[in-house]
């Protein structure tokens, strides 16, 4: 009776021992799977941003139906409209389509390089830090009003980082920070830092945030309580820090406001011919499809 007992639990031991393994064979098929999921979409955004022709991606927005007419790559260009295969809201800037989405870039990297940073502009949080004390300086970015709104700073690296830290250099009126996410390469925005700022109450600071789930990101974004920290919140540059204690620099930003002189917007005439001209590509597609499809026909 107790051989019969002990075999029993042995073979019910081995049962259960055959269904962990499946079990996390599964779980391990399913985390390549993922990861290899990733990286085609990271070699996605690289091949949208043309090897780094362009740069602060703005929207990403999936058509897939598009493959027909623009292939499964496609440089358009920079166009204007807002409104596009049901999407709404979109931004003005140059469009690429690597099947099956669209991606709208702000900046062609070349003409950004020789643009002069503008005075508290987003733009002065790229690259390493220069503003080497407190104050109101214009080497850092500041929001259009001290107090007005909350407010946002999006910066953008140059190649994917796994994010173990973010470094936030603040130079004037620290303690505004609140929370801070990153962006997956789908575009999905993914909260990875919440709480106090460790500035608060400091003259200048570099408040180092540890990620307690790291991700992979090549674009992060910063949130801001600046009504309830009296004064401009400045920010100089922001770094992030990789699992081999690597620092990385941002090499373009965005915000929801900013102090700085707008930038020089695009002529009326310049952008209703870049308008004519998608059109007139747009037609030109058309009339392939149209082509193609009585050359079935005949045949």
């Amino acid at each position: 009776m107790q051989r019969t007992t002990s075999f029993a639990l042995r073979a019910a031991g081995l049962v259960a021992g055959a269904a962990l393994l499946v079990t996390l064979n599964a779980a391990d098929q399913a985390d390549v799977k993922r990861a290899d999921e990733e990286k085609k979409q990271f070699a996605d955004l690289k091949k949208a941003s043309v090897d780094g022709k362009y740069q602060m991606l703005l929207r990403q927005f999936k058509v897939a139906e598009d493959k027909d007419t623009y292939t499964e790559f496609n440089d358009y260009g920079h166009y204007t409209g807002n409104n596009y295969a049901g999407f709404n809201d979109l931004p003005a800037g140059h469009w690429v389509y690597v099947f099956p989405n669209w991606y709208i870039w702000r900046d062609q990297s070349a003409d950004a390089a020789q643009r002069e940073k503008r005075a508290w502009g987003p733009e002065q949080a790229t690259g390493k830090p220069d503003t080497d004390m407190a104050g109101d300086i214009q080497t850092a970015w500041a929001s259009a009003t001290p107090d007005g709104q909350d407010e946002w700073l999006m910066l953008e690296y140059a190649e994917p980082v796994l994010v173990k830290e973010v470094h936030v250099h603040e130079t004037y009126n620290p303690g505004a920070l609140t929370r801070v996410t990153a962006f997956k390469a789908d575009g999905s925005e993914v909260e990875i830092w919440k709480g106090k700022d460790p500035s608060a109450g400091k003259d200048i600071a570099v408040s180092v945030l540890e990620i307690k789930k790291p991700m992979v990101a090549t674009r992060i974004k910063l949130y801001l309580d600046s009504p309830n920290v009296p004064g401009w919140n400045e920010i100089d540059a922001v770094g992030i820090k990789d699992g081999r204690g690597k620092m990385y620099w941002a090499v373009s930003a965005d915000a929801s406001s900013t102090f700085a002189q707008p930038q020089q917007p695009e002529r009326d005439g310049e952008r209703r011919i870049r308008q004519l001209e998608r059109e007139v590509r747009d037609l030109k597609a058309q009339i392939k499809r149209l082509e193609e499809m009585l050359d079935k026909k005949d045949k």
